[in-house]
C-alpha cells in the first residue's frame, strides 16, 4: 500500500488544493490514498470522510504548529490548540488515539530541537518540498534512533501530491496503517520537488499573497 501522509488542502490558509483534487491526483499517481493534515485545523474531516468512500483513503489528520516546529498527527478528530510544547502537542494527539510524526525536523528555517523535545512515534525522513541536505539528516537520525521513517508530499498544489509516500504492507483500516508504521513498517519513497520549484516555493512565503501562483 502507498500513501502520501501529509497533504494540504483548501482547508489550510496556503492551500490551492480542493479534496476532490487531492483524491484525482493520488488516484492518477496509483496511490491507494493519503493523510488529509490542513494547519492547525481539522475543518476537512467531514468532506473527507465522504470522499474517502470513493476508492481512496482518507487518514484524518492535522498539520500542528508547536512551539518548536510542525508536528503531524495521524488518526486525530478534533482541533489540538497551536503554540503547546512539542511535548503537550505529542500528548495531545496520542490522547485522540492518533499517531505523532515529527514533520521535516531539519528543514531550513525549523528548529531540529523538536525531535529532542518529545518522543515521537515516526519521523518524517523524505518531504518532497525540503530542501538538501533535511532528508538525509532526518533519515540518519531516524534509523540512529530506531524511529520509524515515513515520507510525505507537503503538497500545496494538486501535482505536488504523491510526489513523496509512505509504503507499507498492512490492512486498509486507519487502525491497521498507524498500528504498522509504530511498529516499524514502513518506508518512505519518492521524490522531492526540483529545485527550481523548491526555491519558487521557499520564495513564495515572503510575498504578498496576490502575487502567489494560483
Amino acid at each position: 500500500m502507498r500513501l502520501d501522509l501529509h497533504v494540504h488542502t483548501t482547508y489550510s490558509v496556503d492551500g490551492h488544493c480542493t479534496l476532490k483534487d487531492a483524491v484525482r491526483a493520488a488516484q492518477a499517481k496509483g496511490l491507494d490514498g493519503f493523510a488529509l493534515t490542513d494547519h492547525n485545523t481539522v475543518s476537512g474531516h467531514k468532506e473527507a470522510k465522504k470522499l474517502s468512500k470513493k476508492g481512496c483513503i482518507i487518514i484524518p489528520g492535522i498539520e500542528i504548529s508547536s512551539s518548536c516546529g510542525h508536528i503531524v498527527g495521524l488518526g486525530v478528530s478534533e482541533d489540538i490548540p497551536r503554540g503547546l510544547s512539542p511535548e503537550e502537542t505529542v500528548e495531545r494527539i496520542r490522547g485522540q488515539g492518533g499517531l505523532p510524526i515529527a514533520a521535516h525536523p531539519f528543514a531550513p528555517g525549523r528548529s531540529p530541537s523538536l525531535i529532542y523535545k518529545a518522543k515521537f512515534d515516526a519521523m518524517e525522513v523524505l518531504n518532497a518540498r525540503a530542501l538538501f541536505p533535511s532528508n538525509n539528516l532526518a533519515r540518519r537520525f531516524a534509523e540512529r534512533h530506531k524511529i520509524p521513517g515515513v515520507g510525505g508530499s507537503d503538497s500545496h498544489y494538486p501535482k505536488e501530491v504523491g510526489l513523496a509516500c509512505t509504503k507499507i504492507d498492512c490492512g486498509t483500516s486507519i487502525d491497521s496503517i498507524l498500528s504498522e508504521i509504530r511498529k516499524g513498517g514502513s518506508s518512505a519513497m519518492g521524490r522531492t520537488l526540483p529545485l527550481p520549484s523548491l526555491l519558487w516555493r521557499f520564495l513564495q512565503r515572503s510575498f504578498p499573497r496576490r502575487f502567489r501562483e494560483r
